[in-house]
């Protein structure tokens, strides 16, 4: 059998002698700056009983796996196996005492015995609920002892590569009928407690894990925690691309500031996580490459799942910041200008009200994100009539001004536009929001 503990143990040695603290330099603000008991690395002070029977058969297993010895791999469940007949046959006194996985819980997040909490991460594993495993793995990170998050790590990773990316229609038809026997009515109020709105479909993820602690361990100044850490994030998200479009984003500062960083490792891991977010055409990241071509590949893995001007909604489009941004607000300037892209127009609307606004006849492609269709008449920008170019612009120079010496704008207001259109005769608005 392939031996994946050590291999994972291999390939972060070096991490082990790497300089302690990365190079002064100024932080990227903290993309989850909430703290809770899950966030590195909590005080463990407490006297907790843990539950002994299971305890010492944890440590029997644990004690053979660790062996310099022993033959290790991962079953098709995740699950660390150890190629030895007396850790099977603990294996198998552990089933039948059924792990408390509340009771590990309390002694990861608790106990002042070193320990019991690392037998009690080794023990998560064996939890027969998957969702219970999963809440275990967001303790992880804020482990205080580093041997023990370091074990922890690749048994997380197994696991998670086997359950993550599961969905509704790969369950069987019993176990499906199981779940439903279990699950309230949707519609019911236990149900919207819940947050269940409708029967489970095919396409539905039966499992999801917390990666805040994973990411606040990047604001931490340790190399191997934060090597670490970007490891075992770019794992999730090879297996589920949508939990870094859920969660990346805020982070993104913070990851290019470690790619660009002294720390090798760190740097290497960064990339690896930026390529796997990034798009398909995406090469890998040279291990010599400079601060200029460092910068340029994570421009283009970020604005592959996070583009500066994106449509969220129909009614919603976001404009963040940049060069972007500026070219499309010189663009518009420019369109509006432009006496074949609209003009004034009045009439009455499908209820009878009279109207006056400014036709739109042709939308530059550089203007298409802005998702206003050819034929809307704009009305209203934030409630203040508009019926000609100049009084587009004068409207949305209102919301905002130029910085000066760079030509950038940023928002004086709400950072909100609402357009406000009426299309064959009917009302309808478009969402700004300008960060």
């Amino acid at each position: 059998m392939i031996d994946r503990t050590r291999i994972f143990a291999a390939a972060i040695a070096p991490l082990l002698f790497a300089p302690a603290l990365l190079a002064q330099q100024p932080k990227a603000p903290p993309a989850y700056p909430e703290r809770d008991i899950l966030t590195p690395f909590r005080t463990c002070d407490e006297i907790v009983a843990p539950p002994d029977k299971a305890m010492v058969v944890l440590r029997r297993m644990r004690a053979l796996a660790e062996d310099p010895s022993a033959h290790r791999d991962f079953d098709k469940d995740g699950r660390e196996v150890v190629d030895d007949d007396g850790w099977r046959a603990a294996r198998a006194e552990l089933a039948g005492i059924q792990l408390d996985a509340g009771h590990l819980a309390q002694v990861i997040r608790g106990s002042r015995n070193v320990d019991d909490r690392d037998v009690a991460f080794y023990g998560a594993f064996y939890c027969t609920n998957v969702d219970h495993v999963l809440n275990l793995i967001g303790h992880i990170p804020g482990e205080p002892e580093p041997r023990t998050r370091q074990k922890a790590y690749p048994r997380a990773v197994a696991f998670l590569r086997a359950h993550v990316g599961k969905r509704w229609g790969d369950l069987t038809d019993e176990d499906r009928a199981i779940v439903l026997r279990n699950l309230p009515k949707p519609g019911s109020p236990e149900a919207l407690s819940m947050g269940i709105q409708r029967a489970p479909q095919d396409g539905d993820m039966l499992h999801d894990v917390n990666l805040r602690p994973y990411f606040q361990l990047l604001d931490r100044d340790i190399a191997i925690d934060q090597a670490q850490a970007l490891w075992f994030l770019k794992e999730c998200f090879i297996a589920r691309r949508d939990l870094a479009a859920r969660w990346v984003e805020p982070a993104l500062p913070r990851i290019d500031q470690l790619l660009l960083g002294e720390d090798a490792a760190v740097s290497r891991e960064a990339a690896g996580l930026l390529l796997a977010i990034g798009p398909p055409e995406l090469k890998p990241l040279p291990a010599d490459a400079d601060k200029d071509a460092r910068r340029a590949f994570a421009d283009q893995a970020g604005r592959a799942m996070f583009p500066p001007l994106r449509p969220v909604s129909p009614g919603l489009v976001l404009l963040l910041p940049g060069a972007d941004r500026d070219e499309l607000v010189r663009a518009g300037i420019a369109a509006l200008a432009d006496s074949a892209t609209g003009e004034s127009v009045s009439g009455t609307t499908k209820d009878g009200l009279p109207f006056r606004g400014y036709r739109i006849a042709a939308v530059p492609k550089s203007l298409e994100v802005l998702q206003l269709p050819v034929g809307a008449v704009v009305t209203a920008i934030n409630g203040r009539p508009v019926a000609d170019g100049a009084q587009i612009r004068a409207a949305i120079a209102a919301q905002f001004t130029v910085i000066e010496g760079t030509g950038r704008i940023r928002p004086v207001s709400t950072g909100k536009l609402v357009v406000d259109y009426l299309r064959d005769g009917a009302s309808y608005a478009m969402e700004y929001r300008v960060e």
